[in-house]
């Protein structure tokens, strides 16, 4: 197959269809090219998280750019333009995602287009395994109940995704100034100009973290009090409370989103957050 949009050859191997979810097996020559055209062609807004099998492969895509091996992932958005690159012809398993999926479960999937942050090595294993015998089991015939298997796909790479590790994004103003290796004060001068304080700002991160967690484990196996703790809040009370106001949902409830998307909206009105928060620096 080859799509005009797309410069330099990706020769599909094999096309499965799972419901919302399609896998697409291919080999691509050296030098992969989503044209500014092929972007402005696609109606249905929707991610690719790409595997190389056999080869590394170098990305570039929004200015974030990038290496990664064969077995290893990386998100990107089939809304940009994008750029993929191997020293030799690269097979690439690549699952394109509905961007509702992804973001009904993700409160900040964005934030991970172009391996902007390390992923957790267990579960990228556990998630390029579950991809490849997908697809191994229905290349030839598709399963009983696509529409399932293809929402339990979705959860599981929203969790894989969710596992990454943010760095900075989750540390105090303190850690945050340490690490970009700049001043405290020129740090807060840089959020005066938008009316956003840093605390703010960490908080928001903070609670969208939790959002996640949170959406990715319906079944409860992780507490509550322990995702409050693990994101930096010192009391579970506080945290609900906060995260209520935010969301307009309590921390509950937004277990709820992976078992049943649609009835909980994606998008809130932004509720201002409070300063002055006691999470843990």
């Amino acid at each position: 197959m080859h799509n005009p949009g797309i410069r330099n050859r990706l020769m599909t191997q094999r096309q499965i269809r799972i419901g919302r979810l399609f896998l697409d097996l291919a080999v691509s020559e050296r030098r992969l090219v989503c044209s500014r055209e092929r972007v402005t062609s696609i109606r249905d807004p929707s991610y690719m998280l790409v595997v190389p099998l056999n080869e590394r492969i170098n990305y570039e895509q929004a200015g974030c750019y990038g290496t990664i091996e064969a077995g290893e992932y990386v998100l990107l958005s089939q809304m940009e333009f994008y750029e993929i690159s191997s020293e030799a012809d690269a097979l690439l398993l690549m699952a394109r995602i509905p961007a509702t999926e992804l973001r009904e479960r993700l409160a900040s999937v964005d934030d991970h287009i172009g391996r902007r942050f390390g992923a957790n090595e267990e579960m990228t294993r556990l998630l390029v395994d579950l991809l490849r015998r997908v697809a191994d089991l229905f290349a030839d015939c598709p399963p009983p109940n696509g529409e399932a298997l293809a929402t339990e796909i979705f959860s599981f790479v929203a969790l894989a995704i969710g596992a990454e590790d943010r760095g900075s994004a989750l540390d105090s103003p303190k850690k945050i100034a340490a690490n970009s290796r700049i001043s405290l004060s020129y740090l807060y001068s840089l959020f005066n100009d938008d009316g956003t304080t840093v605390s703010q700002f960490v908080q928001v991160k903070r609670l969208q973290r939790a959002y996640e967690l949170l959406v990715a484990d319906p079944t409860g196996r992780i507490t509550i009090s322990e995702i409050a703790y693990r994101i930096g809040f010192k009391s579970a009370s506080h945290f609900s409370r906060t995260f209520t106001r935010h969301f307009h949902m309590a921390p509950s409830d937004a277990r709820q989103v992976a078992r049943a998307p649609a009835a909980i909206p994606l998008t809130k009105e932004p509720t201002e957050v409070t300063a002055g928060c006691d999470f843990q620096a």
